[in-house]
């Protein structure tokens, strides 16, 4: 009896003693969970950079461009997480079939971001155009906006005007060294049908306007085709010409609708018509600089949408002189506030136009710029002219702009150059700063300005009285269409005792007024009739632009908007 009463016991300290010994493991294990989660379990999700590309099953040429690029976004932005989209299925297909390599496309790297729990998405194509790849990747990613707290879109290497310049500063480097006597140089872009089919032929003005005129681009699929660029080439002195892909990868167009020892690949083509060929299999994602612009339109996309300042200029089809006044306006404006995007509108149709056909530079006119404001989802919009005086082309502009009205939270507008007596004052310090060289004994400075027959044309008298309340009496203004008109000036000039003129223009820009009108040798052009009338004739083609005071007065003048 009493063995058995001791066996019972020692079963149920057994017992007891396992009961603890669970009852600690599972304390244990309860401490350790708490302590021991792993972080991937709390820590939120990084934002993604989701990179866009066609594709390529060419290996070696994918990973020197499209892993390049990504490389190059992920040490930009070491914050984000860069992932991988192909819009391709092709490629992707053959990719998995031949390497077991697995690509989402665009439909399951979007769905595999909203698996994963990520909040904040930039989606960043790295296609050439704004084309139908492009129209696609807007369409597919379009119905995952609310599935993040931000989803923002970088475009592709071709949109902005801005884009162009680079991309031919990008192409003048990579390809010096085939840059030679007698040698054209010859880009394949793939073409589309879509209207964006026009970046092509863009961007060979933008070469030619560069100086690179043995420069030719060309596509596979739309405008220009292979034989239209022959006919170009053919029409120059050239013996060899180098062949190279518009595209950001050497994939299979590049290797064998332009480098193929096929009937109809470009290298035949080309070698038949008795040139020496040479094919450089390098895509665009190669060059550092490709690799920065899409960096840089990341950049853009995840400073989200800015407010615009838009800098509204009657404009000029002389590129110097744009760069040097318009272009210098722009960038001070840039500067002073830099939490706006400047962007750029032309009043001057004519000029647009020009630009164009010319140069493949495209410029908005006031009605563009504003639907493009619009379009681009723009809240806050300054728009400040660059006109000297509130005349018709500045009237013409308020009434432009107004029709927008409702369309923005914020829309404001600057004044011309010269609206207030304040105005006057500082211009006429500026103009004799910028002219003491000319301020001598028996030289007369004449300023033309455009005129108008607008009630703001007092605008050059008011002018005039300034200068000579400041003391400047050998200073005359006049104007091309309004009052003064040249022999006004020549009469004024004769009753004082000067030997020489000097002529500047009262303008924005040393443009074709200033050119022509001004320093011509036409007949009635200003430097003439002084010439004619015994003076010693200087014509200075400085534009008004180009002074840093000016620029000063605009950066102020778009600060009042701004502040209302």
């Amino acid at each position: 009896m009493e063995e058995t009463k001791m066996k019972l016991t020692k079963k149920i300290v057994s017992l007891l003693m396992a009961l603890c010994l669970v009852l600690g493991l599972a304390a244990c294990g309860s401490q350790g969970s708490e302590d021991n989660t792993p972080a991937d379990d709390t820590a939120e999700q990084k934002p993604v950079i989701l990179t866009v590309s066609f594709g390529s099953s060419y290996n070696e040429t994918r990973e020197a461009t499209i892993d390049a690029t990504e490389s190059a976004l992920q040490s930009a932005y070491p914050d984000y997480e860069v992932r991988r989209a192909f819009t391709s299925q092709i490629v992707i297909d053959i990719l998995e079939e031949r390497e077991k390599m697995e690509i989402d496309n665009v439909e399951e790297a979007m769905e595999r971001l909203v698996a994963d729990g990520v909040k904040n998405v930039v989606v960043q194509p790295t296609h050439v155009i704004p084309g139908f790849e492009y129209d696609d990747v807007m369409k597919e990613i379009s119905g995952y906006a609310d599935k993040f707290d931000s989803m923002l879109v970088g475009t592709p290497l071709l949109t902005s005007d801005k884009d162009y310049d680079t991309m031919v500063a990008v192409l003048k480097e990579e390809t010096a060294a085939y840059n030679t006597a007698g040698t054209a140089v010859v880009f394949m872009g793939h073409g589309t049908h879509h209207e964006a089919n026009e970046s092509y032929t863009r961007i060979e003005k933008r070469l030619h306007a560069a100086g690179l005129t043995n420069y030719f681009v060309g596509t596979v699929e739309g405008a220009p085709l292979v034989d239209e660029v022959l006919a170009k080439v053919d029409a120059g002195d050239y013996s060899k010409v180098v062949l190279l892909p518009l595209m950001i990868v050497a994939g299979d167009h590049a290797n064998n609708d332009m480098a193929g020892d096929e009937e109809d690949s470009w290298k035949t083509v080309f070698t038949n018509a008795g040139y020496e060929v040479e094919c450089v299999l390098h895509g665009l994602g190669q060059y550092k600089g490709i690799q920065q612009m899409v960096v840089d339109h990341a950049g853009v996309a995840m400073e989200g949408q800015k407010p615009v300042l838009l800098a509204v200029s009657f404009g000029t089809s002389y590129n110097d002189n744009r760069d040097l006044s318009i272009g210098a306006v722009e960038a001070a404006l840039a500067n002073a506030y830099p939490a706006y995007e400047v962007r750029r509108a032309f009043t001057a149709q004519i000029v647009i136009d020009i630009l164009e056909e010319r140069d493949g530079h495209q410029i908005d006119n006031v009605e563009e710029a504003m639907d493009r404001l619009v379009a681009d989802g723009i809240k806050d919009v300054v728009v400040m002219p660059t006109h000297v005086m509130n005349g018709f082309e500045y009237d013409d502009v308020v009434k432009e702009v107004s029709k927008y009205e409702g369309k923005f939270d914020s829309l404001k507008i600057g004044t011309g150059l010269l609206t207030d007596e304040a105005d006057y004052e500082e211009l006429v310090k500026i103009l004799a700063e910028e002219t003491a060289n000319y301020n001598v004994e028996k030289t007369a400075v004449v300023f033309m300005g455009h005129g108008t027959h607008h009630e703001a044309n007092a605008t050059y008298a008011t002018l005039q009285d300034a200068l000579n309340a400041a003391g400047y009496n050998n200073y005359f203004v006049g104007t091309v269409e309004g009052a003064p008109l040249v022999e006004d000036v020549l009469a004024k000039v004769d009753a004082g005792d000067y030997d020489k003129v000097v002529l500047l223009p009262l303008m924005i820009v040393a443009g074709d007024h200033a050119n022509n009108d001004m320093a011509g040798d036409e007949e009635d052009s200003w430097k003439t009739v002084f010439s004619n009338a015994g003076y010693e004739v200087e014509c200075v083609l400085n534009g008004l632009g180009q002074y840093e005071g000016v620029q000063q007065m605009i950066v102020e003048h778009a600060g009042e908007a701004i502040s209302k």
